[in-house]
Formats: structure tokens, C-alpha cells, sequence
């Protein structure tokens, strides 16, 4: 089970993507479903729901990238500390990201963002693409559980 927690620093999300909560707690319950090794344990994931502005700011401090992104990943564990497992981090998705590259990917917002949550979430679950091989499980195990959802 997962439990989520959801700040909103723009008012545009309840404009935009008034559902935005439960497209993203469907996509988590989706994604954790899917993962038999997190399936039977209670995981705490927080969304922080920002702009273009407040991303680039992030992604500029954390990543020494100088650009807006759609979603950044904050884990909270790690293999040094283990003393809040349960707690696995925080996503930061941009709604400007969202609604832009939906509309360029002519793909239906909500499932945009249902994609970008996943993606989100795997981060925090240790998947990443830094490497071909790790981009290729990553975006196969994305496509799977969207897949998933749509039916």
C-alpha cells in the first residue's frame, strides 16, 4: 500500500488538472502492483505540485542543470540508511512541463501525467537511464504499467 501526500505551490493544477490526485494515486498503485518485491509493504511518497519556475530552480540546485524538467525524484533512502524505509522520498512534478510536452507528445493529459508519476516513483524505488541498458528496463517497465492503466 501506498500512501500520498500532495502539496500544491500553483494554482494552475486545480485549473488545468483538477483530478490530478487520482491520476497520480492510480499510476503509484499501478506501478506498486506491479513490483512484486514493494507489493505487500506500506510505502509514504510526497508530490509537490510546482511550475516551470520553481523546477528550473530545483533542477539548478540539485543537478547543476540550468532548465525546467518535468519531473525531479528526491529518494529518501539509500544504502547507508535504512531507518525510515517505508518512507521512500519526494516527486516534484511541473505543470507547465505536463501540459506542454502532453500536447507536443499529442498524448491525453491525464495519461501524460500517469507516465511522468511512474517515472517519478521508479526513481525513487532505485531505477534510473543512465546507462542505454538501464534507459531500456526503465522506460519498458514505464510502458507496461501505462499499458496497465489504460485498459
Amino acid at each position: 500500500m501506498v500512501n500520498l501526500d500532495f502539496s500544491v505551490l500553483d494554482k494552475q493544477w486545480n485549473k488545468s488538472l483538477p483530478d490530478f490526485k487520482q491520476t497520480i494515486s492510480n499510476a503509484a498503485n499501478h506501478t506498486f502492483n506491479e513490483l512484486i518485491q514493494f507489493k505487500d509493504k506500506s510505502y509514504e511518497i510526497s508530490f509537490l505540485m510546482v511550475n516551470n519556475d520553481y523546477i528550473k530552480e530545483l533542477n539548478v540546485n540539485y543537478r547543476s542543470e540550468d532548465s525546467a524538467t518535468n519531473v525531479l525524484s528526491f529518494p529518501m533512502i539509500d544504502s547507508n540508511s535504512l531507518q525510515h524505509e517505508n518512507i521512500l522520498g519526494d516527486v516534484v512534478i511541473s505543470i507547465d512541463k505536463i501540459l506542454s510536452e502532453s500536447n507536443e507528445q499529442k498524448i491525453e493529459i491525464n495519461e501524460y501525467l500517469a507516465k511522468i508519476s511512474i517515472h517519478g516513483i521508479l526513481h525513487l524505488l532505485g531505477y534510473d537511464h543512465i546507462s542505454d541498458n538501464d534507459y531500456v528496463v526503465m522506460n519498458q517497465l514505464e510502458e507496461k504499467i501505462i499499458k496497465k492503466i489504460k485498459c
